[in-house]
């Protein structure tokens, strides 16, 4: 009768201590979140109709305390327009106002970390929210290697309409895209170089590899960039790129030149369909570069950032040469932070197209809370 008392009494103390380490873990949670109010307006040339919208975003975001390595995070976002220039230039109504883009449990010790679930992912080639396992190994030196897995993506971007989680959808020869699987590794072991060798596979489309050489110092810094892609489907070329940029930091203003090329016949292949981040345009908030991944496309490129206190200049001017035609676009961006929580940020866009008719600007203008 003791032997049974003394067992009871042990699991009602084990039960206590578990009980009392799941609620410390979720009372050393932390909250963050965003309250965003973005706008645009593009003045289109040609019979193109002018176009526009206001939108309101809030985000929120919870992640526990660790307990004995493991974590738990979810995240939301809603999204809500409030007025258009003219009918569906935010969407055509059809897109959820709010989805859970991030529920994941994790675990991580100083040798490996795992996350399944939901999650936000940020590679050379898959990027935004996905169903995901993703695996990261640091018991190398120097060196981390990333496996990761996924079946399903979504969209959850303050400054447009939410993509809520859905499959990868089908090939042209309508087979299904049933998930997408990547090897990244990166090697820093020797001051200021990154080696970043890759490879992706997504099922029934294409597999792709690449190298990216990164080096960098406070003066100055250096991009070497190829990846190529074999494709899957019938009648549809390999496409491959490469990216050459140069970095300059002197006197608070930082100057970045580049260079990037694709393959004459099949571009960049299917290679931009996961996520990207190339693309140099996208170095400023919103700005476009809509041909840098097409079939025999040369872009280059000079982007130039400064910072007064608390307001950050940045302007861009890139040209897209695809064939004997050439499309010419220049951003200006200027981002003020009012308080540590509270900024403005205003976007410039200028495309001169080779086409006329498809000449447009663009304005932006974005108010943020984050706490």
């Amino acid at each position: 009768m003791k032997k049974v008392s003394l067992i009871a009494a042990s699991l009602l103390v084990t039960t206590n201590l578990v009980a009392n380490s799941f609620d410390e873990a979720f009372k050393a949670g932390t909250v963050s979140g965003d309250i965003t109010l973005y706008g645009e307006r593009q003045n289109n040339s040609g019979g193109n109709k002018d176009s526009g919208f206001t939108m309101g975003s809030i985000g929120l975001s919870y992640e526990t305390g660790e307990l004995n390595g493991f974590k738990a995070a979810v995240g939301f976002r809603g999204n809500h327009d409030f007025s258009e220039v003219e009918k569906d230039d935010y969407s055509d109504g059809s897109e959820k106002e709010a989805i859970v883009h991030t529920a994941n449990i994790s675990y991580a010790n100083e040798y490996l970390g795992l996350t399944l679930g939901r999650q936000e992912v940020d590679l050379e080639w898959l990027g935004d929210f996905h169903e995901a396992a993703v695996l990261g190994i640091k018991a190398i030196p120097d060196t981390t290697v990333i496996l990761g897995y996924t079946k399903r993506k979504a969209v959850a971007d303050a400054d447009a309409p939410l993509e809520d989680f859905a499959d990868f959808g089908t090939t042209d020869e309508n087979k299904e895209i049933d998930y997408a699987a990547v090897i990244d590794a990166k090697y820093e072991g020797i001051k200021g170089l990154t080696v970043n060798p890759y490879y992706y596979d997504a099922d029934n489309l294409a597999n792709w590899y690449g190298l990216k050489l990164d080096y960098d110092t406070d003066l100055f810094g250096i991009t070497l960039h190829g990846a190529k892609s074999s494709e899957d489907v019938n009648n549809v070329d390999d496409g491959d790129i490469a990216h050459l940029e140069g970095r300059l930091n002197i006197a608070g203003f930082g100057f970045n030149l580049g260079y990037v090329t694709t393959d004459k016949s099949g571009g960049a292949g299917s290679m931009s369909t996961l996520g990207d981040n190339i693309n140099p345009f996208d170095t400023l908030r919103g700005g476009d570069g809509e041909r840098v991944y097409d079939a025999d496309t040369d872009t280059t490129y000079l982007n130039v950032n400064y910072k007064i206190a608390d307001v950050e200049l940045g302007a861009m001017y890139g040209e897209m040469k695809y064939g004997s035609d050439k499309d010419k676009e220049f951003d200006f961006t200027v981002d003020y932070s009012i308080t540590d929580n509270l900024s403005v940020g205003a976007l410039y866009v200028n495309l001169d197209a080779e086409n006329s008719d498809d000449d447009y600007d663009k304005v932006t203008l974005t108010i943020e809370y984050s706490f």
